[in-house]
């Protein structure tokens, strides 16, 4: 026989028991849900899921598998995506302005074409990742992981890169104008023709990059190692120089 306070006891464990149960169900359940505005898939395993032109705009996609995933112009504004796993998802054309990618895995994540203004990719991984021709200003990447991402021919005009890695990338004609990389690392990064002007750079590890015609006008790089950088044909007008001496205006490939 139970006494008056082991049947309440049991009572609980029962109620805790049916209530974790329940809540596990519906979570699961949650997972089978259509793509849809607003969708909750947090934690749901969509590995390879064709959501080609879906419209997912503020849908709660947190530690989601989305690893290998047809996304393409799909939308994404205002989504959460944080920890999701989107290594090598297709997200070409995406429209995802204010969406939180922050610290999830896009490792070989194609975004060519997207509209990503806005976003926040805070700790990131972006490793390998293609980001060409892509709309991207305003959009934070402190502490990401970009080494060797192709970010060529796109906006991230006033964007946050700082502590980023950006090591080894390709950013030809690349727009980063009054974007703050300071204590980045842009080491052996292909910046041809790319446009810095009025950008941080102070602190940054720029040794072995390529900066062969680039627009450096007003940029701050006092502090920057540029050991072996190439920085030919660079427009220099204005930049506060390693050793914070003001670049005359006119200067090209050396500061004078």
């Amino acid at each position: 026989m139970f006494n008056q306070n082991e049947v309440k006891m049991l009572k609980n464990k029962i109620y805790i028991f049916t209530l974790s149960t329940f809540m596990s169900f519906t979570a699961i359940a949650e997972c089978f849900d259509p793509p849809n505005n607003k969708v909750n898939w947090d934690g749901c395993d969509k590995k390879a899921a064709q959501l080609s032109k879906a419209n997912l705009r503020e849908a709660v996609l947190k530690k989601a598998n989305l690893s290998q995933a047809n996304l393409e112009g799909a939308l994404l504004s205002d989504a959460d995506l944080g920890y999701a796993n989107l290594s090598e998802a297709n997200l070409v054309k995406i429209k995802a302005k204010n969406a939180r990618f922050i610290s999830a895995n896009l490792n070989k994540a194609i975004f060519d074409n997207a509209r990503i203004e806005s976003s926040k990719f805070d700790r990131a991984k972006l490793e390998y990742a293609k980001i060409r021709n892509a709309s991207a200003k305003s959009t934070h990447f402190y502490n990401a992981q970009l080494t060797s991402a192709d970010l060529s021919d796109s906006d991230f005009r006033e964007s946050n890169f700082e502590q980023a890695v950006l090591s080894s990338v390709t950013a030809k004609n690349t727009n980063f104008h009054q974007s703050k990389m300071s204590y980045a690392n842009l080491q052996a990064g292909n910046f041809q023709n790319a446009d810095f002007s009025k950008a941080k750079l102070d602190n940054t590890d720029l040794s072995d990059a390529n900066f062969n015609s680039a627009n450096l006008e007003g940029a701050d790089l006092h502090n920057a190692d540029i050991n072996n950088a190439d920085f030919t044909g660079a427009k220099l007008g204005n930049a506060t120089w390693i050793d914070r001496r003001r670049c005359r205006p006119g200067s090209v490939g050396i500061c004078k």
